[in-house]
C-alpha cells in the first residue's frame, strides 16, 4: 500500500475523457475495485461495486493527445491531490536543505488521465519523469530523509527519469509502477471508469448556506428567476424538475423557468451539476456546485442574448450576468450562488470558491418520505378541510381514500359550486382543482409528481385547461390582478365562493372562479341543459337523496 496507490486512485476515464463527475473505479485485468482507506491507503481490493469508493474526478483541459491532468481526486477518505501536494512539499524541503535542484518535482507528481482507445472506454493514469541529472544522489537524500516511510520509499525507488510510468496493479492488490513496455497482458494498467449518475426527476433545491434564513429556492414572481421561502412541503412553486446526464444538466426547472436551455444557447457549453466539499473537507455526494460552462472561445454579448432570450430581461439571473460581463470569457465558469438578499446571483472562476457554502447547493430528491408534497388545507368546512390546488406538473394522490380532487362544473346564482370528482386519481399539469382532506395530517395528504410523457420544464399555459372545469389559476402571485369579475375561492362554510377583497392579485399556485365566463354557461345550465340531477350542498352527485337540502336543475330543493 504505498503512495503510488494515492496517485492511481485517479485511474479512471471512457474513451474520450469522460465529463468530471463521481466514479468508482474498476481494474480491467483483476475486475476488482479501487477502495479508499484513508489519506494514505488505497488499493484495488474491492471485489464489488458496492464496496468500491465514489470517487470525485476532475481534470482540467484536454491536449491535443485528448489526455489531461488530474487536479481533484477525492472521496469520503480524503483528497490524494492534496495529500501528493503535501508529499512533495516536503521532499522540496529536503532536496532545497541539501542544495539540490528541485523543478522536475512538479511534473514528477502530476497525473495524467489518459484514453487507451480501446472500445471499452478504458484509461491509463501515468506519471511522467523527466531526465534528472545526478539521480541517484538526489534518490538517496530523499530517500534518507523518509527514514523507510513505505510510501515515499516505493515511489522514489521505482522512478525512472525519462520514463512515463503507468499505475498498474501489483499482486497484493496494491498499486505498482509499469513502464512502456513489459506489462503483463497489457491490461493490469487499464481501468475503468463507472459513473455515478446524478438521479432525475423531482425535488426541492436548498443552499448549503447554513446561516440562510430561508435556504429553499422557489418561483412566485413572474419577472424574477428563484426567492426563497422557509418551507417547501406544501408550496408547488418550490418544485424543481431535473433531468441530469452524469453531471450535465439537461432540465432544471421550475413554474416555467428553465435554466438548461441558457447552456443550449451558447454553443459548446453546458450546465453542470458539480459534487462539493463541504467546508470542513469532507466530500459529501448531496452538495452541489452549479455552473454554466462555456465553450474554449466565447462572446459575451451572445452570451447575454441567450441569457436574456432563456430567461427573460427581468429575471435577476440576467441581471447578475449583464451586470459581471467580466465573467464571461473563453473557458470559464459561471456559478450561481445564492445571494445575501435571498434568490440567486452570479460568480466567476476566480470568485467561486470565495463564496463558501453558498455557492453549494443541496437536492432533497421528492420521495414521499422524509421530502414529501403536501399542499396545506386552507379552510375547514363540514368537518372536512380543503384547499385550492394549481401546478405546473402533473401529481398523482398517494391516498385516494384520504384526498379527493373535485373540478368545478358550474356555480349556481348564491355561489354555491357544483363539484365533480376527477376521474383520474392523476392531477393534469395546469389544472385548477379544489382538493377535499379527511384530516390535516401530511402523511395522509400526500401527492407525487409524476414526469410527463415528454416534460419540457415549462408551465402549461392557461387556455390549456381542461374545458370542463370553470375554475382558472396562476403560477405568480404578481401575474393576475384581483378584479372583479374574478371570485377567490376561500371555501367559506358551505363551500360558497367569496371575495377576498384585500388581495392586488391571485394568489400562486391557487384557483378562483372567473365570473364572466361561469355566469353564462350558469343560464344554460339553468335553462336550456337542465336535467333531474341531484347534488348536496357540497356540490356531490346524489343517487339516493334523504331527507335534507339538495340542489336539482340550479335550484335549492328539500325532500
Amino acid at each position: 500500500m504505498i503512495l503510488a496507490a494515492i496517485i492511481a486512485v485517479g485511474a479512471s476515464a471512457v474513451t474520450p475523457l469522460p465529463d468530471q463527475g463521481v466514479y468508482r473505479i474498476q481494474n480491467v485485468y483483476s475486475g476488482t475495485w479501487v477502495k479508499l482507506q484513508h489519506n494514505y491507503l488505497a488499493d484495488i481490493t474491492a471485489t464489488t461495486y458496492d464496496e468500491a469508493s465514489p470517487l470525485l474526478v476532475w481534470y482540467g483541459e484536454r491536449d491535443e493527445n485528448g489526455e489531461s491532468l488530474l487536479t481533484n481526486l477525492s472521496g469520503d477518505g480524503g483528497d490524494m491531490i492534496e495529500t501528493l501536494e503535501f508529499i512533495k512539499g516536503l521532499i522540496k524541503e529536503t532536496l532545497e536543505y541539501n542544495n539540490q535542484p528541485t523543478w522536475f518535482l512538479k511534473e514528477m507528481f502530476q497525473l495524467h488521465l489518459v484514453p487507451t482507445g480501446d472500445a471499452d472506454g478504458s484509461v491509463y493514469l501515468c506519471v511522467d519523469v523527466p531526465e534528472i541529472e545526478n539521480w541517484e544522489e538526489i534518490r538517496n537524500i530523499i530517500l534518507e530523509a523518509a527514514g523507510g516511510q513505505t510510501a515515499v520509499t516505493y515511489y522514489i525507488s521505482h522512478m525512472h527519469p525519462g520514463h512515463r510510468h503507468y499505475m498498474g496493479i501489483d499482486y497484493d492488490g496494491s498499486f505498482g509502477y509499469r513502464l512502456e513496455a513489459g506489462t503483463p497482458e497489457g491490461t493490469d494498467i487499464k481501468f475503468l471508469m463507472v459513473r455515478e449518475d446524478l438521479t432525475g426527476g423531482y425535488c426541492y433545491v436548498k443552499t448549503a448556506l447554513s446561516t440562510a434564513e430561508a435556504p429553499y429556492l422557489r418561483r412566485v414572481h413572474s419577472q424574477t428567476s428563484t426567492v426563497d421561502l422557509a418551507s417547501p412541503h406544501g408550496d408547488a412553486s418550490a418544485v424543481f424538475n431535473i433531468a441530469v446526464d452524469g453531471i450535465k444538466v439537461n432540465r432544471l426547472a421550475v413554474q416555467g423557468l428553465d435554466l438548461a436551455p441558457l447552456a443550449q444557447a451558447i454553443q459548446g457549453s453546458y450546465l453542470a451539476l458539480c459534487p462539493t466539499n463541504t467546508t470542513a473537507g469532507k466530500f459529501v455526494y448531496d452538495a452541489y456546485a452549479l455552473k454554466l460552462q462555456l465553450p474554449d472561445e466565447v462572446d459575451a454579448d451572445a452570451v447575454l442574448a441567450a441569457a436574456a432570450q432563456a430567461l427573460g430581461e427581468n429575471s435577476e439571473i440576467y441581471a447578475a450576468l449583464s451586470s459581471h460581463s467580466e465573467f464571461i470569457k473563453d473557458r470559464a465558469a459561471i456559478y450561481f450562488v445564492h445571494s445575501n438578499n435571498g434568490g440567486v446571483t452570479v460568480a466567476g472562476d476566480a470568485r467561486y470558491a470565495d463564496y463558501g457554502d453558498a455557492a453549494k447547493w443541496k437536492l432533497e430528491m421528492i420521495d414521499t418520505q422524509d421530502n414529501y408534497f403536501a399542499p396545506q388545507a386552507t379552510v375547514a368546512a363540514s368537518g372536512k378541510y380543503y384547499t385550492t390546488f394549481y401546478a405546473a406538473f402533473p401529481c398523482t394522490i398517494v391516498n385516494p381514500s384520504n384526498v379527493k380532487a373535485y373540478t368545478v362544473a358550474n356555480v349556481i346564482e348564491d355561489g354555491t359550486p357544483y363539484i365533480e370528482p376527477l376521474e383520474s386519481s392523476t392531477i393534469p399539469a395546469g389544472m385548477p382543482v379544489l382538493l377535499e382532506y379527511a384530516s390535516q395530517t401530511d402523511a395522509d395528504n400526500l401527492l407525487m409528481p409524476v414526469q410527463p410523457s415528454e416534460p419540457s420544464g415549462i408551465a402549461p399555459k392557461e387556455d390549456s385547461n381542461q374545458p370542463k372545469s370553470k375554475l382558472k389559476g396562476t403560477y405568480f402571485d404578481d401575474d393576475t390582478p384581483n378584479e372583479k369579475d374574478n371570485t377567490m375561492l376561500t371555501l367559506q362554510e358551505g363551500l360558497k365562493f367569496a371575495i377576498d377583497t384585500e388581495a392586488d392579485y391571485m394568489p400562486a399556485n391557487k384557483a378562483w372562479v372567473d365570473n364572466s365566463i361561469t355566469t353564462a354557461i350558469t343560464a344554460i345550465n339553468r335553462d336550456a341543459q337542465a336535467d333531474d340531477t341531484i347534488y348536496d350542498l357540497m356540490g356531490r352527485k346524489v343517487v339516493n337523496p334523504t331527507h335534507g337540502i339538495y340542489i336539482q336543475n340550479g335550484k335549492k330543493v328539500v325532500y
